[in-house]
């Protein structure tokens, strides 16, 4: 094939790819999921898989045992390689298999391997052959101006959903600082707190009173045990713990 088929390929296994993705997601979550990285409907990682499949396969088309067991590590070995460099730079991991048996660091499980390794033998002994058959009858011209198009589209996309995704990481990272600081300083403030003589006569209060309620900012009653848990550091529980020690 030539380079423009290859290309055209990418493209429309990266679009099949996608699709696969919304539907075995909305079916897992009985809700349509958008599971594109890009805002077009395409899952470029399915269009880098099958152009390996076909770069490597092609040649074994007689031996369907060898294009199952190979095509099922090479798909692996692509979507573990794609999970670990993307958590690497927007340190965020875009899906964890842990759950599942049979996994390796949450990143591939065998039961995606297998289907991976299905969809291979779909793809070389049921699709290709299809696609390259529409890609003879195409003029040469039309498919460069489809591929150049499409490409230049992916590459403006690709930038754009890079910088959304870098923006994400870093405003998540924020939000993760901002929360640990403000453990922190609540602990501290509960320390404080709990050694006043205010925080005693709250604990004796509760004592006389173990259903005493109190209405919180947000107009909703909580426990004063819950008040006390929440904002105070007990003394009695250090006790308790010094005491069982």
């Amino acid at each position: 094939m030539s380079f423009e088929q290859y290309l055209f390929c990418f493209f429309v296994y990266a679009f099949l790819g996608y699709l696969c993705e919304v539907a075995y997601c909305s079916i897992l979550q009985r809700k349509l999921v958008n599971r594109g990285y890009l805002y077009m409907p395409i899952c470029p990682i399915y269009g880098y898989g099958a152009i390996i499949i076909l770069l490597t396969m092609m040649p074994l088309y007689d031996m369907w045992y060898l294009v199952l067991i190979l095509g099922i590590l090479l798909t692996s070995t692509l979507e573990y390689l794609t999970s670990y460099f993307m958590e690497l730079i927007f340190h965020m991991r875009w899906w964890d298999y842990s759950a599942r048996k049979f996994n390796i660091k949450g990143r591939v499980c065998l039961r995606n391997s297998l289907m991976f390794g299905a969809l291979v033998m779909l793809v070389v002994y049921g699709i290709q052959p299809l696609l390259s058959g529409w890609m003879s009858a195409m003029p040469t011209l039309a498919l460069q101006i489809v591929d150049y198009i499409l490409l230049t589209a992916m590459v403006i996309d690709t930038i754009f959903s890079t910088i959304k995704n870098i923006n994400i990481s870093k405003l998540v990272a924020k939000i993760q600082y901002i929360t640990d600081e403000a453990v922190q300083e609540l602990n501290e403030t509960k320390e404080f707190l709990s050694n006043t003589a205010l925080a005693i006569k709250f604990k004796e209060l509760m004592k006389k009173y173990p259903n005493l309620s109190l209405r919180t900012i947000g107009k909703r009653l909580e426990t004063f045990e819950e008040f006390i848990r929440k904002h105070l550091k007990g003394k009695e529980e250090k006790q308790d713990v010094d005491n069982r020690g």
